[in-house]
């Protein structure tokens, strides 16, 4: 019986959420990580969920570490982002450590220590672009590794313990020819610039550095960076960040349905048009559910008849669907909820959702993913079985 199926899973989720609602409005305001939550989700063994039995850790699928982030994220946002994010990396280091004895250990640590692994891909110099690198490997005389990663945003950087880097492999290498290496905290030093305030999203402390790495060779992944992204590091931050949205989205829609519980226990009349702002809101949350579970199944059928190009249309217009399907639910739910969820504080007040549901358009901004498709998409059809 693995985790997932034994008593106890119930109980250690419930523990999860109860802290990250217990914190939330804090470190929204505070601007600060949930350090609660981080130091509850080691305590319950909900961080090495991904990593195989063979070591050390449940193995569990893609699905149910989504269902996660959607739980989390229905009580603290960022938590949840930072969660979602976490197990994508970790979902990297797992597909990519191959016959690597570093990268072995570094996946029973994972599991054994309950790391929590971050990414480094962009950097000032590149405008942010993930598939393209200035900074380099630069192999030192006596064998070691140097790397210097000027403006790099980076989420929850404090608090990592690991971080996967992108770079060119060498000096003489192209922008494109990438490589990752994972990093251990003791191996890098952090510079931050001047903290960002976001609107949303704050307590993922996502901010700029500059990095600077020593560490050996053998830390550097085998495969090009190029096949993380296409084979992992895609699909799977597309499907875990969309457990974050959906988590918000109910959330939100939750907090509407409450406020018109209330109001028709206090006796005030009917009101039919929010119960139809109410209908319309579940639409949305079930069409969002099925289009993630849609996304969720292709990924699942890793040897299904869809080509690369479907696959990674399926997963992009995912994000984008997600990005725009939280917010319309969290206004819908704002509308319900008219003044009551404008004020803070409050028992149905909704700012944190809206802001933090705005987050999703913009990190990894939409236009940039439409962009990308506009002309793949001419090329995929639209005629294709359920």
């Amino acid at each position: 019986m693995n985790d997932a199926e034994s008593p106890s899973w119930s109980d250690r989720l419930d523990a999860m959420a109860a802290v990250a609602a217990q914190h939330a409005d804090a470190v929204d305001s505070e601007g600060r990580l949930p350090t609660e939550v981080l130091e509850t989700l080691r305590a319950q063994g909900l961080m090495g969920l991904l990593v195989p039995e063979r070591f050390g850790g449940p193995g569990l699928p893609l699905r149910t570490v989504v269902n996660v982030c959607r739980r989390l994220s229905e009580h603290c946002a960022a938590s949840g982002l930072i969660y979602a994010m976490h197990q994508s990396q970790s979902a990297v280091a797992i597909a990519h450590a191959q016959d690597s004895a570093w990268h072995q250990r570094l996946l029973t640590r994972m599991a054994a220590e309950q790391l929590l692994v971050a990414s480094a891909t962009t950097e000032g110099a590149t405008g942010g672009a993930i598939r393209s690198s200035v900074c380099f490997l630069d192999l030192q005389p006596d064998g070691r590794l140097n790397l210097r990663k000027n403006g790099a945003v980076i989420s929850y950087a404090p608090a990592a313990d690991v971080i996967l880097v992108s770079a060119r492999r060498a000096e003489d290498a192209a922008a494109s020819e990438q490589r990752l290496v994972a990093v251990l905290a003791e191996q890098y030093t952090l510079h931050p610039h001047a903290p960002w305030n976001p609107i949303g999203m704050r307590g993922a402390r996502t901010d700029r550095y500059d990095l600077q790495v020593c560490c050996a060779p053998e830390q550097v992944y085998a495969e090009p960076f190029s096949v993380h992204m296409s084979q992992t590091m895609l699909p799977t931050s597309h499907l875990l960040l969309g457990g974050v949205w959906l988590g918000i989205a109910v959330s939100a829609l939750g907090r509407a349905r409450a406020f018109l519980r209330h109001r028709n226990r206090g006796g005030a009349p009917l009101n039919p048009i929010a119960n139809l702002r109410l209908a319309e809101g579940e639409a949305l949350v079930q069409q969002f559910r099925g289009m993630l579970a849609a996304c969720m199944a292709l990924y699942e059928d890793a040897d299904g008849p869809e080509t690369a190009t479907e696959r990674m249309v399926s997963y992009n217009t995912l994000k984008v669907g997600a990005s725009e399907l939280v917010v319309r639910v969290t206004d819908i739910a704002l509308r319900i909820c008219g003044i009551q969820g404008y004020m803070e504080p409050g028992e149905f007040y909704l700012s944190r959702h809206i802001r933090d549901a705005h987050a999703a358009a913009v990190m990894v901004n939409d236009d940039r993913i439409l962009g990308s498709l506009s002309s793949v998409v001419l090329g995929v059809p639209l005629r294709r079985d359920l």
